[in-house]
């Protein structure tokens, strides 16, 4: 294949983000009525996710706990954003300005795994 063939992969994938990114922007736009339309926030998620897997790997964490961390971040993510209204994306796809929640979804995270007495 020539040159066009190798970019089919990258193209998909561009495709693809960017229909999720506006199937959750509508779905949010839709959940909270057109009243008071939700805000966008970001949200390190990066960071938090690379804090952890230093830990976890330090720590010699199973294969379970990770799995277990994992289920407890997202379900902070949604609580955060159901709480506070916000529609939450990455902090490197939100406009400078935009409001940062990362401390908001640390303590929702935080109080999860401590009510599941999953391991941190």
């Amino acid at each position: 294949m020539g040159g066009n063939g190798s970019n089919w992969p990258v193209m998909v994938s561009a495709v693809l983000l960017s229909g999720a990114v506006a199937a959750a922007v509508a779905a949010a736009t839709l959940r909270y009525g057109v009243d008071e339309p939700p805000r966008i926030a970001g949200v390190r998620l990066a960071e938090i996710t690379a804090a952890y897997t230093t830990r976890a790997a330090s720590e010699g964490k199973s294969a379970e706990d990770v799995r277990a961390w994992g289920e407890a971040l997202e379900a902070a993510l949604e609580r955060v954003a159901a709480r506070h209204r916000l529609v939450l994306l990455p902090a490197r796809a939100v406009a400078a300005g935009a409001p940062d929640a990362t401390a908001r979804v640390e303590a929702a995270l935080a109080a999860i795994l401590s009510q599941r007495g999953a391991p941190r």
